[in-house]
């Protein structure tokens, strides 16, 4: 890339020469309280080059915001990249089977109850036993 950056430089400057050579009039410029007097050629080079560094200076303020702003992106999109990848290792070890282990002792089996539990009764509901009259002990 550079190859072609300097091909195209040496482009520029060989039609700048030729604009030079066909251009050598005088001229006289005029600002306020100034006069310029130089060729032709020479106050037009010098003019568009005032002029590039003009645009280059309009450009600069946001040209720099925009590489800070990609910076910043680029520092951002590394941290969610991290992010991801911590988290995707997370979803995987949670999808792993976990091994079945065996009891150490062994378990009862559970027998299914066929009839519904009976109500408890409080204490004080309880109705009192009746016990039949108590015959005293017979001799044998």
């Amino acid at each position: 890339m550079a190859t072609v950056y300097l091909i195209f430089a040496l482009l520029i400057a060989v039609v700048a020469v030729i604009f030079a050579l066909q251009n050598t009039m005088t001229v006289t410029i005029s600002f306020l309280a100034w006069e310029v007097t130089g060729s032709l050629s020479l106050v037009l080079l010098i003019t568009l080059a005032i002029g590039a560094v003009i645009g280059l200076l309009v450009l600069a303020p946001s040209t720099i915001k925009n590489t800070l702003a990609a910076s910043g992106h680029r520092k951002r999109i590394g941290v969610l990249e991290k992010e991801l990848d911590e988290h995707k290792a997370r979803v995987t070890e949670l999808q792993k089977p976990k091994p079945v282990t065996l009891p150490s002792e062994p378990v009862m089996p559970v027998t299914p109850i066929s009839e519904p539990p009976k109500p408890v009764i409080p204490s004080s509901e309880f109705p009192k036993p009746t016990t039949p009259p108590s015959e005293p002990p017979q001799p044998e």
